[in-house]
């Protein structure tokens, strides 16, 4: 299994990269493949594209959450395309080892609270918070109900049912990814 964790380091305080890239070689994950990708070292215009093109090539989605990863558009791109893909997801905090000496970085909300989907007239249709507004859903897709296999309880809800949020520390992520893994499988009906 290869697992994508992306992450932007602007809202992960100094040395975000590192600390992102020692969390993930962990012997925890020794059994995964595990593609870090920080959001911060692709140009804007191509960054969708390069988002894309990582969700294709792996097989769950772990969005680190930093402080304002929950606002940030790449964030609602990665969501709702790994939706349209089907692909396990999941949110990680403090996806990183101690260092010691800072205490700079700050878990945000599940940026997955920040989509919502419906179900009508045999289609899924996935909203966006707006990054601005704080008020407004922008619509972002719309799917034929069949072509998603996500346990999607009623007909609507936010995708932080099917994409939980986990604390890499809080959570033991050495003792229960195993199991975060399994459960994102499972929520995404595969």
């Amino acid at each position: 299994m290869v697992i994508l964790f992306l992450f932007d380091t602007e809202d992960m305080g100094i040395f975000a990269e590192t600390r992102v890239q020692i969390g993930v070689t962990t012997p925890v994950l020794k059994n995964y493949k595990f593609v870090p990708l920080s959001v911060r070292n692709i140009p804007n215009r191509r960054r969708n594209s390069v988002i894309r093109e990582y969700i294709d090539k792996t097989d769950l989605l772990a969005i680190v959450v930093g402080t304002y990863t929950f606002m940030r558009p790449w964030s609602h791109y990665a969501m709702v395309y790994g939706f349209t893909k089907n692909r396990p997801m999941m949110a990680i905090s403090e996806a990183n080892i101690n260092d010691g000496w800072s205490k700079d970085i700050t878990a945000g909300p599940n940026p997955f609270n920040r989509v919502r989907w419906n179900i009508y007239d045999g289609k899924i249709r996935l909203y966006a918070l707006d990054s601005f507004l704080e008020v407004v859903w922008r619509l972002k897709t719309v799917l034929p109900r069949q072509s998603v296999r996500y346990r999607l309880k009623g007909v609507e809800g936010y995708l932080n049912e099917i994409a939980p949020m986990y604390g890499w520390v809080l959570d033991d992520a050495n003792k229960n990814f195993p199991a975060w893994v399994r459960k994102s499988i499972w929520l995404a009906g595969l």
